[in-house]
């Protein structure tokens, strides 16, 4: 069978909520790590670290923070952004945290250039790269501070930027169409004349 083009990857990818327990195949994890380290960065400072957070007690406590942090941004979240959250049947509650038979965090050092792009660039080759190795995750983004670094043993200087849950997603979890806009919509061109145009497209867009 052909191998997927890096499209038909980008295509089919969805992010997951509802986890399995199914063991994950330790090769495809490490895989998609070897395809996060080869991210750009700013200066080649490579400023991210990746910590594994296998199922055990910890993960209870990973899971508490979490939810903790959720919920105080929740409240303090204005009303549009509440509404959004509902809309969207997003809650504090990460059932994840506890199912997904591996978290990643993915931490960032604050005292290096450009290091907040860089991390993200790594996570955008990392999350890629599990749906290649045919596992799912979800970009989540809690608001953690030092407290959860001391609970991972994570130097201080180190930022948390994501909580990546990794296994694979259960059959029946029902997906909502994600319409995604193209080029002719989301990109334009500035010319020789220095003027601002939309972009005109020759290739048939899927979303």
């Amino acid at each position: 069978m052909a191998e997927p083009s890096l499209h038909d990857l980008l295509r089919r990818r969805r992010s997951r909520r509802r986890f399995t327990t199914d063991p994950v195949d330790p090769a495809r994890l490490e895989r998609a790590l070897q395809a996060a380290m080869r991210a750009p960065s700013g200066a080649n400072a490579q400023p991210w670290e990746y910590v594994l957070i296998a199922p055990g007690p910890l993960r209870d406590r990973v899971r508490q923070a979490c939810e903790t942090a959720d919920e105080e941004f929740h409240r303090r979240s204005p009303a549009w952004l509440q509404q959004f959250f509902a809309d969207h049947e997003i809650t504090p509650v990460k059932e994840f945290c506890h199912n997904a038979p591996w978290l990643v965090a993915v931490f960032g050092r604050r005292d290096l250039p450009f290091w907040l792009q860089s991390v993200w660039l790594s996570i955008a080759n990392f999350i890629l790269a599990l749906e290649a190795e045919g596992l799912h995750s979800l970009t989540y983004t809690p608001t953690l501070g030092r407290d959860f670094n001391r609970l991972l043993g994570v130097n201080e200087e180190w930022s948390c930027q994501a909580v990546l849950p990794v296994g694979i997603g259960q059959h029946d979890e029902e997906l909502r169409p994600r319409p995604r806009k193209g080029p002719a919509e989301k990109a334009h061109v500035v010319g020789p004349d220095g003027v601002l145009r939309p972009f005109q497209p020759a290739l048939p867009f899927e979303p």
